[in-house]
């Protein structure tokens, strides 16, 4: 159980046992919205959850320390560079890009298009 009585919009906080983590994205005197995290491997449990302030103040056993937020952080962000690089490539989006007519009229008409 958290000692402090403040829960902090962007602060983590880790349950020992569970092994898990819960970034808060909301707080008022009555509810707190959070992501939840594996604590071990970053990776994110479900999407955003909430719950009563006291419930998750009773689960919370600490903040989480700044090592381990890092931690959070960069397998959160490689996981998303990850995703991004597999999803698409540079041909792929030679192929998709899209040029604004209007652009073109003027590329034409000052005959840049050598």
């Amino acid at each position: 159980m958290l000692r402090r009585r403040e829960v902090i919009v962007g602060k983590c906080y880790a349950n020992n046992a569970r092994k898990v983590t819960r970034e808060v994205v909301a707080a008022n005197h009555e509810t707190v919205k959070f992501h939840t995290y594996h604590l071990d491997t970053g990776n994110s449990c479900s999407s955003p959850s909430e719950c009563a302030k006291q419930e998750f103040m009773h689960w919370a056993d600490r903040e989480v320390t700044p090592a381990e937020m890092a931690s959070l952080q960069t397998q959160e962000m490689d996981a998303l560079f990850r995703t991004t690089s597999q999803a698409s490539s540079w041909k792929a989006l030679d192929h998709t890009r899209e040029i604004d007519p209007a652009a073109l009229m003027v590329i034409q008409k000052n005959g840049l298009n050598r």
